[in-house]
């Protein structure tokens, strides 16, 4: 019997069946969303989120501990399980949406539903011909920022970390970017590619509210903690003179969302490039956490953001 089992347990699927099996229950996840009912849909994807914490119990620790260091909120308290319950469901009308995308008509109507303001500091760097960086974070639906690409009648390139092992999957959520509005950039040695990019007049958008690798990290304070940070947009804005745009996606309720846009950020080319960058990336992080604050639910708590803290 134990023969047996060491023989199973050595079996392993082969990474291409691996991967086409995660495509074919892609694909079909996609189809069974976009057959329902809308509101069965949301119903479906909130059931899916709760029934993912109940049984991880990793992700569901670092909820707790995230609350607990950004915003006090003890673990156990009725404040942290009832906004733990807000979280669960937005994640689960995130995974909802994410389905609903994959289907023409939905994408069109999440597009009309979408309210925006401050449209104008992205038309006004994109008529100065100065590029922008749109920075944003993991809050609300943030895949939905693709869709300012259809207002300024350009893509939007975006950084994109491949899946690994499974480049069939890759393919098919970059394809499913690529109709929101995004050009996906690949993560490795893309760099030089943003800057020629934002000096040729165009828009790139990052994602800067998560954990970073230590070769590319800068500590800076989130939530009254000093944390590791991508300091990428100053970088990028020092280097080719765009402005940094923050934008942040909130859902007001099912299939409407808005995305408020604020006034450019311009970094200096001059003077101690260190010092610059720190300054604009606490900056940034600031401006994050006042967006988080004001909507907490809506942002990715399963993510061990406050893993590293420095404490010197």
């Amino acid at each position: 019997m134990k023969d047996e089992y060491k023989t199973m347990k050595s079996l392993k699927i082969p990474g291409d069946w691996s991967d086409r099996g995660t495509v074919c229950c892609f694909k079909a996840a996609s189809a069974l969303f976009n057959l329902l009912p809308t509101t069965e849909a949301y119903k479906l994807g909130h059931q899916l989120a709760r029934l993912w914490l109940t049984f991880d119990r990793g992700h569901r620790r670092i909820i707790e501990k995230n609350l607990d260091l950004a915003l006090q909120i003890k673990p156990g308290s009725s404040q942290a399980e009832q906004l733990r319950a807000e979280i669960t469901q937005h994640l689960g009308y995130n995974l909802c949406e994410f389905f609903l995308l994959q289907s023409p008509a939905c994408r069109r109507l999440l597009k009309i539903n979408l309210q925006i303001t401050g449209l104008e500091h992205l038309l006004k760097a994109q008529n100065e011909g100065s590029g922008a960086i749109i920075v944003s974070a993991h809050l609300g639906n943030w895949e939905l920022a693709g869709f300012l690409s259809t207002l300024m009648q350009k893509p939007i390139a975006t950084v994109a970390k491949p899946v690994k092992g499974k480049p069939r999957l890759y393919q098919a959520i970059e394809k499913s970017r690529k109709e929101v509005g995004f050009t996906p950039v690949n993560k490795s040695g893309s760099a030089g590619t943003l800057v020629r990019n934002l000096k040729k007049g165009d828009i790139i958008a990052l994602l800067v509210d998560q954990r970073v690798r230590r070769r590319l990290r800068i500590w800076s304070p989130f939530f009254g903690h000093q944390v590791p940070t991508i300091p990428s947009p100053a970088i990028l804005a020092r280097l080719s003179g765009s402005p940094i745009i923050p934008a942040f996606t909130t859902r007001i309720r099912p299939l409407h969302h808005q995305i408020v846009i604020e006034e450019p950020i311009f970094v200096p080319r001059s003077g101690d490039s260190r010092e610059v960058v720190a300054d604009y990336t606490q900056r940034i992080n600031l401006l994050m956490e006042k967006h988080i604050r004001e909507t907490p639910a809506q942002w990715f708590w399963p993510h061990d953001r406050w893993r590293r803290i420095n404490s010197d």
